[in-house]
């Protein structure tokens, strides 16, 4: 199964519905509409953030505060919102306002609903990325960037580190594209 068939598995399972439901008080129903295009849409906005080697660093500095290897349902009912909100203030950024207007009236939610939704999810996402990431080990290792960066790299076939790429520039096909990172993932099995 790819990333985005597990994470699908992981949030519209009963448990996390019922979290999800719990803690924004909307029905299991309307979720389940609303969760797929969801966590679709936020990963397609992580795969454009990381499309330059700043926003790689800065995901993979969320990822490592954000590893929990606790079920989805858990991560869902313990969320600090406010950390959430930030998550998605910088998954969205400047377009937060007109996409959770446009998530509103697509889905016939408010849009403080929608804001809900995803900032009760927007941990649990990121540790979800992270276990794939970084596997599933207990704890992830505080890493610098770079050395995760390095990481990483193995996921596109050993590319250069970003370091390396820093003080010998190639050619443009030698870039880090973050975007393959969220491809990669949602392409592992």
């Amino acid at each position: 199964m790819d990333f985005l068939g597990e994470l699908l598995t992981d949030f519209l399972g009963g448990a996390a519905l019922k979290a999800l439901s719990k803690k924004t008080g909307i029905g299991v129903r309307d979720l389940k509409k609303f969760m797929p295009q969801a966590l679709e849409y936020l990963v397609k906005m992580l795969t454009k953030n990381v499309s330059n080697e700043e926003g790689a660093s800065a995901l993979l500095t969320a990822l490592i505060e954000h590893s929990n290897d606790e079920p989805v349902d858990k991560q869902i009912a313990d969320a600090d919102i406010v950390d959430g909100v930030k998550i998605i203030g910088h998954i969205l950024g400047g377009g937060l306002s007109e996409n959770l207007k446009s998530l509103s009236k697509q889905f016939n939610l408010s849009e403080t609903a929608v804001s809900g939704i995803l900032s009760s999810i927007a941990p649990a996402l990121l540790s979800s990325l992270a276990g794939a990431v970084f596997g599933n080990s207990k704890k992830t290792s505080r890493k610098k960037p770079s050395g995760i960066l390095g990481l990483l790299s193995g996921l596109f076939g050993g590319r250069k580190s970003a370091s390396k790429r820093k003080s010998k520039r190639k050619k443009a096909d030698d870039e880090f594209d973050g975007a393959k990172l969220i491809s990669a993932l949602l392409a592992k099995k």
